[in-house]
């Protein structure tokens, strides 16, 4: 332990670790006690240093030593936890002096326990030496960066401390150094390149897009050795994209056979799963598509609640319907009859839990792509059990998304029914002031017939302020901080007549509503239509 005499004796602008306001810091001159030594089960020696020098002390060393992860004392500050606390850096001087790095040995493990509790009034110990062996004790180095064109994808960073396998760092290095590498220059570490990191991931895909069917093929075949590893990695996954996106018909074929010799379900609620399984929707064939999502049947509502598998129903939503939208509009209604059928057990199961997948996280998206993308039939039997309880939606906070998407793709009976809603009773004023229910009054000025526009800007200029407890609706909504923005969109998208009705009602009202800090964004659209 350092003792206040010696503190009190060392000049602070010396290198001992000592500052302008006496503040200990780890010094850079320390030297070695030969009972300082502590020894641990498993763990090498650590050493602890003393202001207490020899009579002949040796040249001065600065503490040189490495973290595991290849981080110095310079670059890295330990966190709580590690087998000593974080130690603070000393001041920087003006004078740089050389500090031969003391021999460089190699230890297994980190020094200490990283569970043990620190007392902070025990004595602080470093490690000596480096912990890494001498190959991997240089900065961390990186290659050339590329930008993401049509010759490279990405950059491919070389870290020795994450690429331990000697010929995958160097095929990273060799195709970020030729923009012309293809896969037979990486034959045989194809599957481990495609899931070191981003850049290596998008080698592989601008070679599937680009490359020549003998080099998809090879890819196809190293795909399929490792089909395990693939899907669920996170870069990996990238490449089974890559190959149903650009690979022939067969080869599809062949990468569904090793995908049903997985579990299809645990792969769509994955979330590096379900992107290969949407991938393979949008890109096979109408028949493989059907006998793909027949393992969903009695899966669906686990599929709409899981954050991944909600995005397989939407697309097997999408694609389904436009397959029978196209047999359609070929004059094949049979085909298109049979497909819709095909899709039937999901409507079904939306239409028996609208309202509950209405006002759930993933749910709510599942009823958007039935709307907006269902063949009519399948798309009137959602909005008739939507609107039974749109009324609830409208001033729910995933609801209401449900409901602006009525107004978009519903028909003028559906949208009416809302409208009703919105205006009976005077409900306006409050469902404008509402978080959620604001956001479907604004869909009905954008996306509503122009008669429903114009019933919502009516009721909006209603002035009552000469009747007992009468107001002004426009005025009380300019002044709310939620409801401003209805105003705001209401001038936007009104005709000439009624755009110039609520400038006369905001001018008129100009000094009461400058006392609104809300207020002023109206205000500011009428002073620049003044100007």
């Amino acid at each position: 332990m350092v003792s206040a005499v010696a503190q009190t004796e060392v000049h602070p602008y010396d290198d001992d670790g000592y500052s302008h306001g006496g503040e200990y810091y780890p010094p850079t001159n320390f030297h070695q006690t030969n009972n300082n030594f502590q020894h641990s089960v498993g763990h090498p020696p650590m050493v602890q240093y003393s202001l207490s020098a020899p009579p002949n002390p040796p040249p001065p060393m600065r503490p040189y030593y490495h973290r595991p992860d290849g981080y110095s004392a310079a670059q890295y500050r330990p966190e709580p936890g590690y087998a000593a606390p974080p130690a603070p850096q000393p001041p920087q001087h003006q004078h740089q002096h050389f500090h031969p790095a003391p021999q460089q040995m190699y230890y297994g493990s980190w020094l200490g326990s990283t569970n043990a509790p620190i007392n902070q009034h025990q004595p602080m110990h470093y490690p000596f030496y480096p912990i890494l062996p001498p190959d991997a004790q240089h900065p961390r180095r990186k290659t050339s960066t590329y930008k993401k064109d049509n010759d490279h994808y990405g950059a491919l960073e070389l870290n020795v401390f994450q690429v331990e396998n000697e010929n995958i760092a160097s095929a990273l290095d060799f195709v970020n150094r030729n923009p012309n590498a293809t896969l037979f220059d990486v034959e045989g570490i194809i599957t481990d390149l495609a899931k070191v990191d981003e850049g290596a991931s998008r080698f592989i895909q601008k070679r599937l897009k680009l490359g020549t069917d003998e080099e998809r093929r090879l890819g196809q075949t190293a795909a399929l050795a490792s089909m395990d590893d693939l899907l669920c990695n996170h870069y990996g996954n990238f490449m089974l994209q890559g190959l149903f996106e650009f690979g022939t018909a067969e080869m599809k074929k062949e990468l569904m056979d090793a995908v049903y010799g997985q579990d299809v379900v645990a792969l769509c609620l994955h979330m590096h799963g379900c992107r290969v399984i949407q991938k393979a929707i949008r890109c096979l064939e109408q028949k493989d598509v059907s006998k793909l999502i027949t393992e969903f049947h009695d899966k669906v509502l686990a599929f709409i609640h899981d954050p991944n598998g909600n995005h397989v129903i939407q697309r097997c939503i999408q694609v389904m319907s436009s397959f029978a939208k196209t047999a359609a509009h070929n004059d094949n209604p049979d085909l298109a009859s049979s497909l819709s059928d095909e899709m039937q057990f999901i409507v079904d199961d939306i239409v028996s839990n609208v309202e509950s997948l209405s006002t759930h996280r993933y749910g709510c998206r599942v009823v958007q792509r039935a709307i907006e993308h269902c063949v009519e039939d399948q798309k009137n039997k959602v909005l008739e059990s939507m609107i039974s309880c749109h009324q609830k939606l409208v001033v729910d906070q995933y609801g209401n998304y449900v409901v602006q998407q009525v107004l978009a793709c519903g028909s003028e009976a559906h949208q009416a029914a809302v409208l009703e809603t919105l205006t009976e009773n005077g409900a306006l004023l409050a469902l404008s002031k509402h978080k959620y229910a604001s956001n479907v009054v604004e869909s009905v000025l954008v996306h509503g017939k122009p008669r429903h526009k114009e019933k919502i800007l009516e009721e909006m200029l209603k002035d009552t302020r000469g009747e007992v407890g009468g107001y002004c609706c426009v005025v009380e909504l300019a002044k709310d901080p939620i409801a401003n923005y209805v105003v705001n969109k209401a001038i936007e998208v009104s005709e000439s007549g009624q755009k110039e009705r609520f400038f006369e009602v905001i001018s008129s009202s100009r000094q009461e509503l400058s006392k609104s800090p809300y207020a002023k964004y109206v205000l500011q659209r009428i002073a620049k239509r003044d100007k």
